[in-house]
């Protein structure tokens, strides 16, 4: 038996057919010996390849031959920059040219729409018609410092997917990787963005000061500048809150909604605070600490003071948000290299999608990129037990999604009551207002209904979701306006009771009790509508243009545009009578299972 030692085998010889090689083959006697490949003559040595070009010379390097490490560097990143200005010029050629012809078609219309009611405004007489312009004027102090803060909150969120630091989406494939000087390659891009957004900021912000300032006690060209003044220093804010975002982007997606939800509290709060304001209700020294609470205040300062406000030291204010820019600006100099490529090439990807999104109105699908990379899986707080009965499944399913999403609950409340109000102000009203508050309280009411029905969107936009369910698309259609219909009818059913019981009820709100299943219907239609089909898009030439803009409006809106024609007469007759005509009751319930079937149709059409 072979065995095994610290030299090898022993015992046993093995062969070379054993060990898998074959073996060599011994000459004959007086046969010519044959050489193979192995015993020829050796071949000279092969001269050793070149060295790549990056480590043989590598200008961005600096080890090419007479080239110093930090001047070759200098010059191939300036050779590498011109190159790339040099091939995207005639890109950057077309998109000016596109930019300059939408600017001057709206330029077209904005004075053409706009400019006779600037003319009327020079001379006084827009606001003679106009009560209570002495509260309108108090309340700018309370309204344009919460408008700029605003402004400045929504450009942040504006930056969590396309900030003002950013490259293309080719260049965040070629240039990022390359070690050339980001300070170069992202400061002119940085500068172009701010210069565009003082400009486009200036101009807007100088035709509202023009407008207030022809308020009485106002300067209307004091106006005009003091409103550039603002416009142009919230443009700035914006461009600095930008690149904040994008500098410390690791933070804001690892915080994700923590730290917008704050944000936009703080935006219904300051937006609150303006109605408040206009309405005469805020106190002289709540407004005078928003002037002066920070930069929302001292740049707005010089427009109270030219609209006839009290701002008397408006210079101080402006003198200390000019130092205050002129730092941000030097900061934002030296943080916009430091954003990370990750975030510079996530951007542009979004950017390419959400702009393919759009040109193929996929406006859902768009909303859904910009959301992505903040969106974070939610807990419910407050879990509902598993039902038992199959029928209560989805009711269940669309509870607990909407209890993991707290926001939707808050901004259907809000809409809510701004359905409330706006019914109860058109009871008392002028016919014209009358009109526009009624179709406001309705509009209000539906989008309640579509924050409370976005189960069924999210189901409409991908149906592999609800593949398991034991339902076909049109009965789960039907399914998801059981919890829309009864949040929105529980609450109003307990505003009707309050009312009731207090005397402060309107006449308009059980019109909108009763035309709540409708909106619940009509949300359901443009929850299933699917895929826009081509012929919508393309129209029909006609005299007065192409009619594909008109189409596709009423293709996208057609379920809450025949939800308003049918509930808006009802409300409209109950506002100023105080009283529901008994025919209206049954058509408002034959409209409600209108738009329940046309749900039905609409989704079952998409199997």
């Amino acid at each position: 038996m072979p065995q095994r030692d610290e030299r090898g085998w022993h015992g046993a010889e093995l062969g070379g057919s054993e060990r898998g090689v074959p073996e060599p083959r011994v000459p004959q006697p007086g046969e010519p010996e044959r050489r193979g490949p192995e015993l020829s003559e050796p071949e000279p040595p092969a001269p050793e390849p070149p060295a790549p070009e990056s480590e043989a010379c590598s200008p961005l390097a600096g080890s090419c031959p007479g080239v110093g490490s930090a001047r070759g560097r200098d010059a191939a990143g300036r050779e590498a920059l011109a190159y790339l200005r040099a091939a995207g010029q005639e890109g950057r050629r077309a998109r000016r040219r596109g930019a300059a012809t939408t600017l001057y078609g709206l330029l077209v219309v904005t004075v053409m729409l706009g400019g006779p009611y600037l003319l009327t405004a020079a001379d006084g007489s827009w606001w003679a018609g106009v009560g209570g312009l002495t509260r309108v004027r108090d309340g700018l102090a309370g309204t344009l410092p919460a408008l700029w803060a605003v402004a400045v909150l929504l450009a942040a969120r504006h930056a969590a997917w396309h900030g003002p630091v950013g490259v293309s989406l080719p260049g965040a494939g070629w240039a990022l990787p390359q070690p050339l000087s980001r300070r170069r390659l992202l400061l002119p891009r940085l500068a172009a963005v701010t210069g565009g957004g003082v400009a486009v900021g200036a101009v807007a912000g100088a035709v509202a000061g023009f407008v207030l300032g022809t308020l009485p006690g106002g300067s209307a060209s004091g106006g005009a500048g003091a409103g550039a003044w603002a416009g142009a220093t919230l443009a700035g804010a914006c461009v600095a809150v930008g690149v904040l975002v994008e500098r410390y982007d690791r933070a804001v997606l690892r915080l994700g909604p923590r730290l917008f939800a704050p944000g936009w509290a703080v935006v219904g709060v300051l937006l609150t605070l303006a109605v408040w304001a206009q309405a005469g209700g805020v106190p002289h020294g709540v407004g005078r600490v928003l002037l002066w609470s920070g930069p929302w205040g001292w740049a707005v300062q010089p427009l109270l003071a030219a609209a006839g406000g009290q701002a008397p030291v408006w210079p101080v204010a402006s003198g200390a948000l000019l130092a205050l820019l002129a730092a941000v600006a030097v900061w934002c100099s030296h943080a916009a290299p430091r954003v990370p490529g990750d975030a510079l090439r996530r951007r542009a990807r979004t950017l390419g999608e959400v702009t393919a999104s759009l040109y193929s109105l996929q406006f859902r699908q768009a909303r859904r990129t910009v959301l992505a990379p903040h969106r974070r899986a939610g807990r419910a707080r407050l879990r509902l037990p598993v039902p038992r009965h199959p029928w209560l499944l989805v009711p269940w399913r669309d509870a607990t999604g909407l209890l993991r999403a707290p926001a939707r609950l808050a901004w259907a409340a809000t809409a809510l009551a701004v359905a409330l109000t706006a019914s109860a102000a058109a009871a008392g009203g002028a016919p014209p207002h009358r009109v526009l508050l009624s179709l406001l309280a309705l509009a209000a009411l539906y989008a309640a209904a579509a924050q409370l029905a976005e189960p069924a969107r999210v189901d409409g936009d991908d149906p592999r979701r609800a593949g398991t369910l034991p339902y076909a698309r049109g009965t789960l259609a039907l399914w998801h306006a059981v919890i829309p219909a009864a949040a929105l009818l529980s609450a109003l059913a307990l505003a009707l009771g309050a009312a009731a019981l207090t005397g402060a009820g309107h006449p308009g709100w059980p019109v909108l009790f009763l035309a709540a299943p409708t909106m619940v219907g009509a949300a359901l239609v443009s929850a299933y509508r699917g895929s826009m089909p081509a012929h919508v898009a393309l129209g029909v030439e006609t005299p007065f243009g192409n009619t594909a803009p008109f189409q596709m409006a009423v293709w996208y809106l057609r379920g809450p545009l025949a939800a308003l024609l049918l509930t808006a007469p009802p409300l409209l007759v109950a506002a100023p009578t105080g009283l529901l005509a008994m025919p209206w009751t049954p058509g408002l319930l034959g409209a409600a299972v209108l738009h329940l079937l046309w749900a039905h149709h609409t989704a079952r059409r998409g199997d």
